[in-house]
């Protein structure tokens, strides 16, 4: 697969921004590691505890920490670490788009010990035990750690909040040991994006835990842990360069601190992919069931603005969040694990996040080598704007569309209309092999439910044929590689811009595929919805293919003509 490079557009943007624009940056990070690592690969991390029966004195210090965008999806999404024995809290999903974290450190009474934890607020869940510190400050048990002597009680602070996301919600696998909340044992393969400081602390924090892991980045790093593996994006084997997500192979997890590539897309069980292609990809060829972006709202701010109008509009943005109270955000409450084995290995280990921020509210700005990297990082050549490295769909050259025209097309003859209701006539493997094809079908774009369609056609008010069917449906097994040749024919490839017609595919199966088809009006499948300027303008039931009725729709759409409606009526053409 060959990669594209941004480095013209780095060349002209270093000419107009000089480096001291360093300055937009609201933080400074420093990584600090005093003593060799206490872990290994694979390890049982249960330290020392902190219970409800330890007298603990009043706060000493106390700070809340802003989690929005890809950072708080994140979480929503992955907050439980995928331990199905842990109870309590994992995977709350809410509305609100801003969330908080007040730690508070302090010291226990009786032989005096420094420690760290999570404050609980009057709108969090009661479904965690908490450790009163007097003056109605409570702390979730479970999330405490002893502060090591040497290490400053903000700096403890800082990094708390900096594992929760990026290393807690991103443990690719977890054992409860023995029945007890103190002791777990991680394991795993996990990859992280980026070369700034933030990636490095997640990658030396997860390898600190026993987590196998890869730090990705087009500069270099410098990692603290021997263990982390550095590798570029295009992989140097021999003669070639290999994707690095081919190269690593399955992996468990991908923490990505440069992008967000779940593009806020709904992201439910039923479809747990959200339309991503790329987290779809993630899961069928590298079995990585959790994709963690740690893209904060402000750095999404100036990637999306650049770096002439981002910055202002990302330092406001960051300005408003800390004017928050906690009431109006949604609480962020780690799960069971964080401070005993999580938190307190790291900082046992002295892998801190250091942002020497004193502010009573903290919110985690963006930075420019940051963006700089996200926009030099090499694209590939599909044209897609996936970056290099990450799953594409790769394209099915003509021979191989014609062949799979030349072969389908013979099974017109004994195919039948299938209700939404019913299951189709495909056993499993032929389901999976449709749906190979269509991953990789260069000229119609795969719409995933109801959201998908606002995104791809309704908000861009885009004119188009849209083809209903089921993965179960053997009719639209047959017709899929003629609509197909009338995509390529008709239309414009799925990434080649927005002018002409699009062609699309819908899937009917599951809640989210039937929920679809409500909106759409459909009741059996196949069946072709068109749309002009994102408006519904009519649909066409056929069963076979070439259609006289749906190529008279398709030339009234493009006419500018009134919808015949004679052409809804179910016959044979």
């Amino acid at each position: 697969m060959v990669r594209r490079s941004s480095h013209a557009i780095l060349v002209l943007a270093s000419s107009i921004f000089p480096s001291s624009i360093q300055t937009f940056q609201p933080i400074s990070t420093t990584i600090r590691q005093r003593h060799p690592l206490k872990t290994s690969s694979s390890s049982l991390h249960q330290q020392s505890t902190l219970t409800s029966t330890t007298p603990l004195n009043a706060v000493s210090q106390q700070q809340t920490f802003i989690v929005d965008g890809g950072e708080l999806q994140s979480f929503l999404l992955h907050n439980d670490n995928g331990a199905s024995s842990i109870s309590g809290g994992g995977g709350r999903r809410n509305s609100q788009q801003v969330g908080c974290l007040t730690l508070v450190t302090g010291t226990t009474s009786s032989s005096p010990r420094r420690v760290v934890g999570v404050q609980k607020t009057a709108q969090d869940n009661d479904d965690y035990d908490t450790i009163s510190l007097g003056n109605n400050v409570e702390v979730y048990e479970h999330t405490l750690a002893t502060i090591p002597d040497g290490i400053s009680e903000g700096d403890a602070m800082s990094t708390a909040a900096a594992a929760v996301v990026g290393i807690h919600c991103a443990i690719p696998k977890v054992e409860e040991v023995g029945g007890s909340d103190d002791g777990f044992f991680y394991s795993g393969k996990a990859v992280v994006m980026g070369g700034n400081d933030y990636a490095i602390f997640l990658a030396d924090g997860l390898a600190t835990l026993g987590i196998d892991t890869s730090l990705i980045t087009t500069g270099g790093a410098n990692s603290r842990n021997k263990q982390v593996k550095v590798l570029p994006p295009a992989v140097q084997l021999g003669d070639s360069e290999v994707e690095f997500a081919s190269h690593i192979g399955q992996f468990d997890s991908l923490i990505d601190t440069l992008s967000n590539e779940q593009k806020g897309i709904v992201i439910t069980d039923d479809n747990p992919s959200g339309g991503s292609s790329v987290l779809q990809l993630l899961r069928e060829r590298h079995q990585c069931d959790k994709y963690i972006s740690t893209l904060t709202e402000s750095q999404q701010i100036v990637k999306q603005d650049g770096v002439l109008f981002g910055p202002g509009k990302a330092n406001a943005h960051a300005k408003s969040m800390a004017s928050l109270s906690p009431k109006q955000c949604t609480p962020i409450v780690p799960s069971i694990g964080f401070g005993s084995s999580t938190l307190q290995t790291l900082l046992e280990n002295n892998i801190l996040f250091s942002t020497k921020d004193t502010n009573p509210v903290s919110v985690r700005g963006w930075a420019m080598k940051n963006f700089w990297e996200e926009t030099s990082w090499p694209r590939d050549s599909s044209g897609s704007g996936v970056r290099f490295g990450l799953p594409v769909v790769e394209e099915l050259g003509e021979d191989d569309l014609d062949e799979l025209f030349r072969i389908e097309q013979l099974e017109l003859e004994k195919n039948r209309r299938t209700k939404l209701s019913s299951e189709g006539g495909m056993d499993d493997k032929e389901v999976l092999v449709q749906t190979k094809v269509d991953d990789k079908n260069p000229y119609v774009t795969q719409i995933a439910g109801v959201e998908g369609l606002a995104e791809t056609i309704l908000s861009k008010r885009r004119s188009g044929v849209v083809f209903v069917a089921m993965r179960s449906c053997r009719t639209c097994k047959g017709i899929n590689p003629i609509f197909t040749k009338l995509a390529r024919e008709r239309g414009s490839s799925k990434d080649g811009g927005e002018s002409g017609l699009m062609f699309g595919k819908a899937d009917a199966t599951g809640a989210a595929g039937k929920a679809l088809g409500k909106q759409l009006g459909i009741v059996a499948v196949p069946s072709f919805v068109l749309f002009r300027d994102g408006v519904r303008y009519g649909a066409v039931s056929v069963s076979k293919l070439p259609s006289d009725r749906l190529d008279k729709a398709i030339r009234d759409l493009e006419a500018g003509e009134e919808f015949d409606t004679s052409l809804e009526e179910e016959n044979e053409d």
